[in-house]
């Protein structure tokens, strides 16, 4: 989903999740879609926990979890340690972690790579590559789009969305008109 900074991007996903009540219409969710929403407040961290702690209620042995934790670049002792002391980066990385551990089928990213260098970035990017369902993602990073292989954009321009197949180009155009360049 793209669009200029105010056109209403992440007021879209939060109708979607219910965060938010429309005004006019309905946002109907299929019955059988399980959402899991990253949004850049992250509140889906409880700050006392542990990373470890934040994660590990899921259906997933220590092994399975402990796996998860080390593709979001967590590891050895780094698993103990509290969400509250890290960075805002770190705490991205746990959330980001949170929600693909959640078995959704419908994960909805707003800005996930904000906290990101273009390496981490890319560590992240593998691991939602092979995500099985659909990805809703807000983001103005052309080479983390890419690198999930998103093939459609949503276009929010003057109050309207449109469907387009996914063009560099016009993804580019957007993170420029965002930038401070402008």
């Amino acid at each position: 989903i793209v669009g200029e900074n105010g056109a209403g991007k992440s007021t879209l996903l939060k109708l979607i999740v219910g965060e938010l009540t429309p005004t006019e219409g309905s946002v109907i969710m299929g019955t059988k879609t399980e959402v899991a929403y990253y949004a850049q407040e992250l509140e889906i961290l409880n700050e006392k926990e542990t990373v470890l702690d934040n994660v590990k209620s899921y259906d997933y042995t220590e092994t399975e979890v402990r796996g998860m934790l080390a593709n979001f670049l967590f590891n050895g002792e780094e698993i103990n340690k509290h969400v509250a002391v890290m960075s805002p980066g770190e705490k991205a990385r746990v959330a980001l972690c949170k929600i693909l551990m959640r078995r959704a089928n419908l994960v909805i990213l707003d800005e996930p790579t904000n906290h990101f260098d273009p390496e981490t970035q890319k560590i992240i990017g593998e691991n939602f590559r092979d995500f099985q369902g659909t990805l809703m993602v807000v983001s103005h990073s052309p080479s983390f789009v890419e690198q999930i292989g998103v093939t459609r954009m949503l276009i929010i321009e003057d109050g309207k969305a449109k469907v387009k197949n996914f063009s560099r180009e016009l993804l580019e155009y957007y993170y420029y008109l965002n930038s401070d360049l402008v």
